[in-house]
């Protein structure tokens, strides 16, 4: 194979690359752009996601799609920075192109890059906000760091319009081992979104019901205060099915042998009766709700609503099992005679005129629970399009926090922990022998893109912000007494330990892996063949 043509397949490549990452590159940081995306069908998404960008894209060149399955692996592991791991992967290529113009061998790119990605993996944990001094290890500093990563993963998105009303929402959210339940109900506003601790159901009850008045309030208390319902306590099952799946099939070969309509409605409603009592029995003359994944006869509805007990059929299965472990509730193949009924408060709520049960966490016989085992985060969004780029930011948002939660380590954003490793493997690079060290000098200048692409974005020139980190870096390179990096409002530089712009340092990582694995695997590639068709 010629090296004409192994140069002519890398170049054609690398420009199929860099063509979609110039796509999401002015989406970076807090004066980043939005797209409008529209398909075939004219629908439309307006978005400055990385990851939705890409994903909705139609692309047909093979290196395109390397591209993109690097954003969908950074969106998988961090929730966050899909668009600084491409930005990063377009620089590297960018330099890689440089290079091979040099008389560089692609190996020796590839080998420097990897040894360039080695060096900063090794620094990053020493540019942590806790190895700094800057945050100790106490619950107070824990819950600052935490705070201060959502803050920054919402910054430039929807969820900036009410910062301080988002923040407390998902560290809430994230505050539990259970992943917090997202649903979205259009109409209201940002500031109308909510954290119910419990389970919102998208379904009402099957025939409108009317409770007893309650003798008292029902009051819940949990990690966040105290809820109380004038409506007092409501106790409720779940079931699978609705009748006994043995007397089912026995009615079913009934109905066949007879072939009479009349016998089949009136063996199914005898059927539904029986189950009926069976679950009034477990009521035991209490009011509630019976929460059913299968369909529901009419008469076992009716039945059950004499005795104030409310059907709501059809529930899905994940639904189910979130009630399960909110409420401690057993899920029942079926109606039986040794079934438990378990206390909490069962609201029905209408919103933008639709309907929806919110069940609160189980309470013991003081009303009294600890922390709930399942969160409901409540997204709301004046139209659609605006309520969909909201729950991509809380997306984002609820990832970020859950990483920082766990125990991840934070460093300071806004390209100055990017810098600070470009600075480090820039030094570390004289070490270094032969052409591999241009490789690595590369490399360090594909990470100064990052705080390049936040100051461009910003309408301020890029190379001054750069060559004014360095300068800072070189003064203080262990960031310890200041994180310098650009400030998108006046231009120049500003501290970001004063803004507090941190992030989780697991998604830096990420990025500068990705980047670096794509990069040197479009590297390798000397051929493009089309494949035998299933």
């Amino acid at each position: 194979m010629s090296d004409t043509k192994t140069e002519t397949t890398l170049r054609s490549n690398i420009e199929a690359a860099r063509i979609i990452i110039d796509t999401v590159k002015t989406t970076l940081g807090p004066m980043g752009r939005d797209k409008l995306l529209v398909d075939a069908g004219g629908n439309t998404i307006v978005t400055n996601d990385g990851a939705a960008i890409l994903g909705e894209l139609d692309v047909s060149h093979p290196a395109a799609k390397m591209i993109i399955e690097c954003a969908k692996t950074q969106e998988a592991e961090c929730y966050d920075g899909t668009t600084s791991s491409v930005i990063v992967a377009g620089s590297l290529l960018k330099n890689s192109e440089a290079l091979l113009n040099k008389g560089l061998h692609p190996n020796v790119v590839s080998k420097g890059y990897h040894e360039a990605a080695r060096l900063c993996m090794e620094r990053l944990d020493k540019l942590t906000v806790g190895h700094t001094g800057d945050f100790s290890d106490s619950p107070k500093d824990r819950e600052d760091v935490l705070r201060q990563a959502i803050t920054t993963a919402i910054t430039g998105k929807t969820l900036e319009a009410d910062v301080d009303h988002v923040v407390t929402l998902v560290s809430g959210a994230v505050d539990s081992d259970e992943k917090p339940r997202v649903i979205c109900i259009p109409g209201g506003s940002l500031s109308d979104s909510e954290l119910w601790h419990g389970v919102v159901v998208n379904k009402t009850f099957t025939q409108p019901i009317q409770w007893p008045k309650a003798k008292e309030d029902a009051i819940i208390h949990h990690d966040s205060g105290k809820y109380v319902s004038k409506e007092g306590l409501r106790n409720i099952l779940l079931l699978n099915k609705s009748s006994d799946e043995s007397k089912s099939e026995e009615n079913v070969q009934v109905q066949l042998d007879m072939k009479g309509y009349s016998q089949m409605k009136a063996t199914a409603k005898e059927d539904a009766l029986s189950s009926a009592k069976s679950i009034v029995s477990a009521f035991d003359g209490k009011a509630g709700v019976v929460f059913v994944r299968d369909q529901v006869e009419d008469a076992m509805v009716s039945y059950l609503k004499k005795h104030y007990i409310a059907v709501v059929r059809l529930v899905p299965e994940s639904v189910m099992q979130a009630l399960s472990k909110s409420t401690g509730s057993t899920v029942y193949h079926s109606p039986s005679e040794d079934m438990d009924v378990q206390p909490t408060i069962v609201e029905e709520r209408e919103l933008d005129d639709v309907k929806y049960l919110f069940v609160l966490s189980n309470s013991t016989d003081d009303h009294e629970v600890a922390q709930p085992v399942v969160k409901t985060l409540i997204i709301r969004g004046s139209t659609r399009t605006t309520l969909d780029e909201t729950e991509r930011g809380f997306d984002d948002a609820l990832g970020v926090a859950s990483i920082i939660h766990n125990g991840g380590a934070a460093v300071w954003g806004g390209g100055t922990t990017y810098c600070a490793l470009a600075m480090h493997i820039r030094n570390e690079a004289a070490s270094v022998s032969g052409r591999k060290q241009m490789a690595i000098e590369a490399f360090a200048d594909a990470l100064e893109s990052i705080p390049s692409t936040l100051a461009e974005n910003s309408g301020h020139d890029p190379l001054d912000c750069i060559l004014a980190m360095r300068k800072a870096l070189y003064d203080d390179p262990k960031m310890k007494r200041q994180a310098l990096g650009p400030d998108v409002e006046e231009g120049g530089l500003i501290d970001m330990k004063k803004l507090g712009v941190l992030e989780p340092a697991k998604l830096v990582r990420q990025s500068i892996m990705s980047a670096t694995e794509v990069t040197t695997a479009m590297l390798k590639i000397d051929d493009m063949v089309a494949k035998k068709g299933e």
